[in-house]
């Protein structure tokens, strides 16, 4: 971790109003994980091409993050099963800045994806009426009786070209728990590079010529599959299976 701060120095610092002009709550999304030594290295020949979100001097970001779900987890089963049409409930808390928010987000058949929200003043541990209205007003969810499913904590860094309206983010030192086990990922980095469209990325670039491949599983799928032993996941074996092999030690 040492070693990547170390890199973010060489990186322009951006505020947070300033990085608002690249939202993209309506996106593409292309995902890696990396270790992270392996990117401190590729993240210095990109420098120039990337500012820093900086808040109060910090480029580490603390989010917490529950997750909902239904009894029967049939949102993860949506993922697991390869739904095209799909979503995801959460309360999230970017802790540096003091906001929350409630998120339901979505990935549609055409492989975007849409995060609607609403402010809240913390994380709740069931949803509201009006919550759950929300969730159906975004959704058209056939679904009921959402209850909190996996906390997940973890670091977040933020890289931004403005140019071409990119965000790049970087999670580590992951945390998950539920009411029966808690696990800490901390050798890792998921990393989102988010788009308006697929356009040129430095970064997507970087992955190319470094023939790094794209590596789709979402924190939440993960940290449910870590924690529950039980649950179906051939759909993810595989994967699991690589990074395993790759010494990151998952599940």
């Amino acid at each position: 971790m040492d070693e990547l701060i170390e890199t973010l120095s060489r990186f322009s610092p951006i505020s947070l109003d300033q990085m608002d002009q690249v939202t993209l709550l309506d996106r593409i999304d292309t995902k890696y994980i990396l270790n992270q030594e392996k990117l401190a290295e590729l993240l210095g020949k990109i420098a120039d091409s990337y500012y820093v979100l900086s808040i109060d001097g910090e480029l580490l970001h603390p989010y917490e993050t529950l997750y909902f779900d239904t009894p029967a987890f049939d949102l993860y089963k949506m993922h697991h099963n390869g739904h095209q049409n799909r979503y995801k409930l959460r309360f999230r808390k970017y802790v540096n800045s003091g906001i929350s928010f409630f998120e339901v987000k979505l990935k549609t058949n055409t492989h975007r994806t849409i995060k609607k929200r609403v402010s809240v003043s913390k994380i709740e541990k069931s949803l509201s009426e009006k919550q759950q209205q929300f969730v159906h007003d975004c959704t058209n969810d056939e679904f009921k009786d959402y209850l909190p499913s996996l906390k997940v904590n973890f670091n977040r860094i933020t890289l931004v070209n403005l140019k071409v309206g990119e965000r790049l983010t970087i999670d580590t030192n992951l945390h998950y728990g539920d009411e029966h086990a808690e696990k800490d990922i901390n050798n890792i980095a998921i990393v989102e590079v988010k788009q308006q469209k697929h356009s040129v990325s430095p970064f997507r670039q970087l992955m190319r010529e470094n023939r790094l491949h794209e590596f789709y599983l979402s924190k939440y799928c993960l940290g449910i599959t870590c924690l529950n032993e039980s649950f179906k996941r051939n759909r993810f074996k595989r994967k699991l299976m690589a990074l395993n092999k790759l010494g990151y030690d998952v599940c």
